[in-house]
């Protein structure tokens, strides 16, 4: 949950004295998390997801987001459920293991280091549809492929935003 970083936008707004500033800002955050849980899957279903940050390689393990992250909030957020369910923060799982995970939704994030070819969002996307075994997932074969900034992934006031993201692009795909 996010009450750490109320927590925190509570203590540095009463340092900087402007503790009604930050008063608003958590405010807002609460109101647009509220507004996302209101607005759960239309058929009621609990979309799984799997939260991919980078590769260094398409034929190395995948970092993602795991169930405690921010990316499990998201899930959570979004009436869904992590379809990773390990306790670390951003495991690193073989292709095997991402495809008997058979999430309903795959969210690649745009990593903006450029560190490897596959922080691009462009690029996962491109192995996703194209890998003979990844290419056979339902999420990939359903074009259940959406775009995040990756900042989204680490508990912060981008979270939210990233799930915003997320879920107006679920929208488009006529998944919520």
């Amino acid at each position: 949950n996010m009450d750490t970083l109320y927590e925190e936008i509570d203590e540095l707004s009463r340092i900087f004295d402007v503790a009604d500033k930050g008063q608003e800002v958590i405010d807002d955050l609460k109101a647009r998390e509220a507004a996302l849980r209101a607005d759960a899957a239309k058929d009621g279903k609990k979309l799984s997801y799997v939260f991919w940050f980078s590769s260094p390689a398409p034929s190395a393990d995948a970092y993602l987001g795991g169930k405690y992250s921010a990316s499990g909030f998201i899930a959570d957020v979004l009436g869904g459920t992590n379809a990773i369910t390990s306790e670390a923060e951003s495991p690193a799982l073989g292709w095997e293991s991402i495809i008997a995970a058979s999430p309903d939704v795959i969210v690649v994030t745009q990593v903006d280091r450029n560190r490897w070819e596959l922080d691009k969002a462009q690029a996962k996307i491109d192995f996703l549809t194209t890998d003979p075994a990844t290419s056979q997932m339902e999420a990939v074969k359903n074009n259940a492929l959406v775009i995040m900034p990756a900042q989204a992934m680490n508990p912060s006031v981008q979270t939210i935003f990233g799930a915003e993201k997320v879920a107006e692009q679920l929208k488009a795909l006529g998944l919520k």
